[in-house]
């Protein structure tokens, strides 16, 4: 069998198993049995890129059970994964519903874009904050992980999420995005808009673990002060095409 490595972002570990991307993603979501759901995000990665691998452990653990079945999990780390990960290990990202279909993102090229709209950003690692900002994606990831600020984070992961007309007029209608208190996320974009000097505020502290994709914007971006990487969002028309059966799973979950 062949084995695979995966970093996942919600909770953070590093994971080795036999189980392709699409196989692995659908067991992280609903488990063997069926009983559980949940939604989950990862990154499949290059071992031979990988700093140290506890190669002993790996193959006493990683064998398949007595029955001949795949061995579905190996967790290999817990603890600062991302951090630790070469940005250049990591291969495509995979989203998951929380019924267990998975969409696979190739790498991009982001075409950084000039404007006054205010971003809205969702982050998962190292902190779980929902935060708005002034800055471009490439810029939020420079500013959080610049070593000079007292406050900063090695690497970040996080994705761009939807603002519609609030990004420009924080007193616009949210129309149907389902954010929950649409009336602290327009005062954040307010109080973000009248404070020239601030380039961020908190809109949510706590991420709960479930991701709106139909809020997505762009993508989902990860980097630190040397690079970053950016894995774009499908369009809406490949969304409906390409991709509609995992596409209306999205949809079904944000209701």
């Amino acid at each position: 069998m062949d084995n695979h490595f995966y970093v996942t972002a919600v909770p953070e570990s590093l994971v080795a198993s036999h189980l392709p991307p699409m196989e692995f993603g659908n067991y992280l979501a609903t488990g063997t049995r069926k009983r559980t759901r949940g939604q989950a995000i990862f990154f499949e990665v290059d071992p031979e890129k990988l700093k140290i691998l506890p190669w002993d452990y790996i193959n006493r653990r990683l064998v398949p059970y007595e029955d001949g079945e795949p061995k579905r999990s190996v967790y290999l780390s817990i603890y600062r994964v991302l951090e630790n990960t070469p940005l250049d290990a990591l291969k495509d990202l995979y989203l998951v519903t929380d019924d267990g279909k998975v969409l696979e993102i190739e790498m991009g090229n982001y075409k950084e874009k000039q404007s006054d709209e205010i971003h809205l950003y969702q982050q998962f690692n190292p902190i779980t904050t929902r935060v708005a900002s002034k800055l471009t994606p490439p810029e939020f990831v420079r500013f959080l992980s610049d070593p000079s600020k007292p406050v900063f984070a090695p690497r970040v992961f996080f994705v761009e999420m939807q603002l519609g007309k609030l990004a420009k007029d924080p007193q616009s209608p949210l129309h149907n995005l389902p954010y929950p208190n649409p009336d602290h996320l327009r005062d954040c974009l307010q109080r973000l808009n009248n404070s020239p000097e601030r380039l961020t505020k908190t809109v949510l502290r706590s991420f709960n673990g479930e991701l709106s994709y139909r809020c997505v914007k762009d993508g989902f971006f990860i980097g630190d002060q040397a690079s970053y990487k950016y894995y774009p969002f499908p369009s809406i028309e490949d969304l409906e095409d390409k991709y509609y059966s995992w596409w209306r799973s999205a949809l079904v979950q944000c209701f």
